[in-house]
């Protein structure tokens, strides 16, 4: 049934992604998640600088800053080494929390690139494209990643900040993390504040679970509510049609209760009786034919008298397009034999003041009440 699924999704699947994007922001942002985040800080002396292959020697747990980082603030938990028993359980306790690891600034290239606006689009495989010139590592032995800037400059340049180690380098740091029960989400620079959410990911995505699970839980509602308003759509138009159909069942059941009163009583049944009757039709009721009317009269047309009688009615008033109303009045299937009962006469403000005189249905032929 997934299989299915997928396959009948697969052209919407743009769209959806995009919707999620466009979400995510504001799910993360009423969301009371917190950030374990934790920053390679100055190590020991005897720490291979960048680039260089990583010595025997383990590196000390006093290199690794804990914050726990959430609404209320950023809180220092301390070094590695100096976690606190009660602290080590929080950690341990919360392992579904996400977890970033910054790497230290000796250890990553971090550089800026400026381009046109018109290639931002293309921002990957230029960035791909300078890599051997921008760091001392192979291409294959590398991560990067980079962040567009949103908007040009007044210049109509865009910046593209980029960040680069080895893969080694992150390994490392992601295997230092797992003796505190940890799992990085995310790896950056420590150049990057805190408090802010790491805007360049060198694992791109690959280690976050949580924000994989997030979209899916995005994509899955979204879907749902689609579904929902479907079938609430459907049931609206069977609900319509049913209504449709019940009216059109009443009105013959009027018409045929009609037909056996007349037979019943010959043709001694009293012609009042029957135009009483007659006038409980849709077409005869007033207020429906003041709405009809509302509707059909030109905006600019206004009735200073509109009597209304059983067998026919008047309207009086102003209009610019008094010559247009009988064709008006004679199209309505309510209505017929539309004259004017005076003639149209032009007022000093341009508009012509008309009488009509309009037969209602039914009306033709019958006697005055």
């Amino acid at each position: 049934m997934s299989g299915v699924l997928s396959r009948l999704l697969r052209p919407a699947r743009p769209l959806l992604s995009a919707f999620v994007d466009a979400v995510e922001p504001v799910v993360m942002a009423i969301s009371p998640g917190q950030r374990w985040v934790v920053v390679e800080v100055s190590g020991e002396p005897g720490d291979p600088p960048m680039g260089a292959e990583t010595g025997n020697a383990p590196p000390s747990p006093d290199d690794l800053a804990f914050y726990r980082v959430s609404r209320r603030g950023t809180v220092f938990l301390g070094h590695g080494s100096s976690l606190s028993d009660a602290v080590r359980r929080d950690v341990q306790s919360r392992r579904p929390a996400e977890a970033e690891l910054r790497l230290r600034a000796d250890r990553v290239v971090t550089t800026r690139l400026i381009v046109p606006a018109e290639a931002s689009g293309f921002a990957a495989e230029i960035v791909a494209s300078r890599l051997d010139r921008l760091t001392p590592w192979q291409p294959e032995k590398l991560l990067h990643g980079f962040h567009v800037a949103a908007k040009p400059g007044g210049d109509g340049q865009v910046t593209v900040d980029v960040v680069a180690t080895a893969r080694e380098i992150v390994a490392a740091g992601i295997a230092r993390l797992a003796a505190f029960g940890l799992v990085p989400a995310r790896v950056g620079s420590a150049g990057q504040p805190v408090e802010e959410r790491l805007r360049i990911d060198l694992l791109r995505g690959e280690n976050d679970t949580l924000r994989k699970t997030r979209r899916s839980r995005i994509a899955a509602a979204t879907l749902a509510v689609l579904v929902l308003t479907f079938a609430g759509f459907l049931a609206s138009t069977v609900a319509l049609s049913m209504s449709a159909s019940d009216v059109t069942e009443a009105q013959a059941a009027l018409d045929a209760t009609r037909r056996k009163m007349v037979g019943a009583s010959g043709s001694g049944l009293r012609e009042r009786e029957a135009a009483m009757l007659e006038g409980k039709t849709p077409e005869r009721t007033s207020f429906v034919l003041i709405d009809r009317l509302a509707t059909i009269l030109p905006e600019t047309t206004y009735l200073d008298e509109l009597d209304i009688l059983p067998q026919s009615l008047r309207l009086a008033g102003t209009s610019t397009e008094a010559s247009s109303l009988v064709s008006i009045l004679e199209a309505e299937p309510a209505l017929s034999r539309a004259s004017f009962a005076a003639p149209v006469t032009r007022q000093e403000d341009g508009r012509d003041r008309f009488d009509i005189s309009v037969i209602r249905a039914g009306a033709e032929g019958a006697p005055p009440p």
